[in-house]
């Protein structure tokens, strides 16, 4: 397996607006793992909410942002499932492009494996599957084992695989489901100090209605998780 000495990485527009930390903490996880990190100054978002409201002509004038910005010379990392999955299933045919080498953090970082610091050794965390990490890019063991390998005991949920309630536009459109789905999310992590997750939205989501309600473990990201801990 050819390991690439450089990396360049999207924030995305999540990332950017409400976790500008865990993409600090992405990066920081990659240099320290041997990686050269480059950060295209030109990135803005890959079209995704656009085009799952149905606009793909908004879309696809989003989308050529980041055609122009981001180079194939070098594999692209990026820190939320549902944006590796716009980038890797949806923007090709979108801009009638070539595919980019685009990877997931964490499965980009499980391939090559990564260096991981026991940052949280001793303590019980949860992990939430994103609906598009886990269904569109199957990725699912790869944050597990990387947890797992920070000294971290993962307490399994009810049902891992349920949505959280985001659902990007679902949240909108749907509030009383999506709270609910919420609520239920957060309870099934029982006594686990922190639930974990690898997607912007989900971590939205989640940590508006622990904060809301007053109660529930603690919500973040996973490249957070990995590269300080959770406490």
């Amino acid at each position: 397996m050819s390991i690439p000495s450089r990396v360049q990485l999207f924030a995305t527009c999540l990332g950017d607006l409400i976790c500008p930390d865990a993409v600090a903490d992405a990066e920081t996880l990659l240099r320290d793992s041997g990686f050269d990190v480059e950060f295209p100054g030109g990135q803005v978002c890959c079209g995704q909410p656009a085009f799952n409201a149905g606009h793909h002509g908004a879309a696809r004038r989003v989308a050529r942002t980041f055609a122009a910005s981001f180079s194939r010379a070098a594999p692209v990392v990026v820190p939320s499932g549902s944006c590796a999955t716009m980038l890797t299933r949806y923007l090709p045919e979108l801009l009638g492009c070539e595919p980019f080498d685009v990877w997931e953090l964490s499965a980009f970082l499980d391939r090559h494996d990564a260096r991981v610091a026991a940052s949280n050794a001793g303590r019980t965390l949860a992990y939430h599957d994103s609906c598009h990490l886990l269904r569109e890019l199957g990725v699912s063991e790869q944050p597990r084992r990387l947890l797992e390998r920070s000294g971290a005991t993962l307490r399994p949920l009810e049902r891992p695989d349920l949505c959280c309630g985001f659902g990007g536009t679902f949240s909108v459109r749907q509030p009383e489901v999506s709270v609910a789905m919420a609520d239920d999310k957060l309870a099934s992590a029982g006594d686990a100090e922190a639930l974990v997750t690898a997607d912007p939205g989900c971590l939205l989501q989640l940590r508006g209605r622990r904060e809301r309600r007053g109660e529930g473990p603690r919500v973040v990201h996973l490249a957070t998780a990995l590269a300080r801990g959770v406490a």
